[in-house]
């Protein structure tokens, strides 16, 4: 069962909560990182690498898990839950840009600005979290390439040397 987890600032929290509760009544595992009522003078960065570290940490035990983060400013969320190692947070303006974050850098946060439509961002939250990467030797290449500058600050392509036999290929 996907799991995903989801937290608030003030300026996101009422959005924050209507998609939990979506995503609850969906039948996802859901659990909540955020502040238990809406604090006005709460700060996003602790929200968005709560999100994050748990996303990452449970990805890297083989948990279908993803992060949803809804703060008052998007892209500041963005900006804080990519400082987690392994975190690549996106925003989408809709299911189909959420789609694309997935299949081309295997994103596994979702932003949004607090002022988002509900209906809308439920959409995106649910094309994000039920889409997959395919298996596509460049979107894998590059992807390695962003992770070998997190861990090692270089991008010389040392932890890349795939042959498109290595990759499934789909066919249409």
């Amino acid at each position: 069962m996907t799991r995903i987890h989801f937290a608030a600032d003030h300026g996101g929290y009422v959005l924050g909560r209507a998609l939990e509760a979506r995503a609850v009544a969906a039948g996802f595992d859901v659990v909540w990182h955020g502040a238990d009522d809406l604090d006005p003078g709460d700060d996003y960065p602790v929200f968005a690498i709560r999100v994050a570290r748990a996303v990452v940490e449970e990805q890297d035990a083989g948990v279908d898990s993803f992060g949803v983060l809804v703060v008052d400013e998007g892209f500041a969320g963005v900006v804080a839950a990519n400082k987690v190692n392994g975190a690549r947070a996106v925003t989408a303006a809709s299911p189909r840009a959420a789609v694309a974050t997935r299949e081309i850098i295997d994103a596994n946060v979702l932003v949004f600005d607090g002022i988002a439509f509900e209906e809308s961002a439920w959409l995106s939250v649910s094309a994000f979290v039920t889409a997959s990467m395919p298996h596509v030797v460049d979107h894998g290449r590059r992807i390695l390439q962003i992770e070998e500058f997190e861990n090692a600050g270089t991008v010389e392509g040392w932890a890349v040397q795939l042959e498109t036999e290595q990759i499934a290929v789909q066919h249409g």
